[in-house]
């Protein structure tokens, strides 16, 4: 049997723990899995290839995709396709219209392997399938046999619920840490491969070991950096930074000062979304503009450049309200000229995700002054992001 994962940049991380999963269930053997672009389309064309197309995505990729399983069905009569991750959770019954034969909602660890068993054995299978939430220390990170590595997840789940943001409501609020042991091992492996750049993948790092993924456990986050450390001397820890980011009012001169004799990235990365107070409570961010604003100062004084994180048109917002966001990003972009270090602008347009209480939602227009200090900001090579791609696919 053979297995093909359609891979973007938004999905690699998926298709890595998806493989890893088959490997750990021993299903690796009875397989032949093939990784394919958008590149490679044509060849597939062309062979007519036959097997199980898996396909993970989010909402602005669905008319892609859709093209895209229309051209390979054309061909491959006999094949099975397979769809899941961010907007096939959100909308399963609406991927099953798009012409894929099974959805999964949720986590794929271990309902994607008894599935492909299933399929192996002939049995017969729901065609939406609700993905159980693991323990993430049970199941590895990444795969051997395919050599396919990725940032390691350390903590699944956010207890914040933003009304914007899928991870909450498909990986539930309760944080699931993987253990310093389970780290350990997989650094090991890392290491032993030749790998020296280590990256994480979590809602917000400095929760790590966090019971409730909102009082911080710096004992276990120190505990957590310097036993990896111990491992060896080349390793670079990455933290606090893409793909992952930090909480604003968790960015203390504590938390900072505890991390940054391990750490080797120079830019931290803080979620701020908005710089008005009633705009942040309306999207149930749990934190003030005012915490922005001391997050990005104390991380300027410890002697770290700053990415900042805005989502513009963020439902029900007024002009007024786009002028407090104004204010709050010449503010940060001046702490840092103050020290000459960097606090540049990561750019983000409010879309409407399926399965969050935002999914019905419009984005706001921009306001003139908005749309004018976004224009000065790139004079000014302050910002950076997807934020007017974003714009033209929610089509205001």
């Amino acid at each position: 049997m053979k297995i093909f994962f359609h891979e973007t940049k938004f999905n690699r991380y998926s298709i890595t723990a998806l493989i890893a999963s088959l490997e750990h269930a021993e299903l690796i053997d009875k397989i032949e899995i093939e990784i394919f672009k958008d590149t490679d389309i044509e060849n597939i064309l062309n062979k007519e290839t036959e097997g199980i197309f898996c396909f993970s995505f989010c909402s602005p990729q669905l008319e892609k995709i859709k093209k895209i399983l229309e051209k390979i069905k054309s061909v491959s009569i006999n094949s099975l396709f397979l769809a899941g991750g961010p907007h096939p959770s959100g909308a399963p019954k609406e991927t099953l219209q798009a012409g894929f034969d099974y959805v999964f909602v949720g986590e794929g660890e271990k309902s994607f392997p008894e599935l492909i068993e299933k399929i192996i054995q002939e049995r017969a299978f729901s065609n939406i399938i609700h993905g159980e939430k693991v323990q993430i220390d049970n199941y590895p990170a990444w795969s051997l046999k395919y050599k396919k590595f990725s940032p390691l997840e350390i903590t699944r789940g956010c207890p914040y619920a933003c009304k914007f943001c899928q991870t909450s409501y498909l990986f539930g609020n309760k944080p699931r840490h993987r253990s310093i042991e389970s780290i350990l091992k997989h650094v090991e492996i890392f290491i032993k491969q030749g790998m020296r750049d280590l990256r994480f993948i979590t809602p917000n790092a400095l929760s790590y070991a966090s019971e409730d993924g909102k009082t911080l456990n710096l004992a276990a986050v120190e505990e957590l950096l310097k036993s990896i450390k111990s491992l060896s001397k080349d390793i670079r820890i990455f933290f606090g930074t893409f793909p992952s980011e930090l909480r604003p009012e968790h960015v203390t001169s504590e938390a900072l000062e505890v991390i940054k004799p391990y750490i080797s990235n120079k830019i931290l990365t803080i979620g701020a979304q908005s710089g008005n107070d009633r705009v942040l409570e309306k999207i149930h961010r749990g934190h003030s503009a005012e915490d922005v604003y001391n997050a990005v100062n104390n991380a300027i004084n410890a002697g770290f450049s700053v990415n900042v994180d805005f989502i513009f048109g963020l439902p029900g917002e007024t002009a007024l309200e786009q002028l407090d966001t104004i204010k709050l990003m010449e503010k940060l972009i001046s702490l840092g000229e103050r020290k000459n270090l960097e606090v540049k602008i990561h750019s983000h347009y409010f879309i409407p995700l399926k399965g969050t209480p935002f999914a019905n939602e419009n984005a706001t227009k921009l306001s003139r002054n908005l749309t004018q200090f976004i224009g000065k900001l790139y004079n000014l090579r302050n910002i950076f992001g997807k934020w007017y791609e974003q714009k033209l696919y929610s089509k205001n």
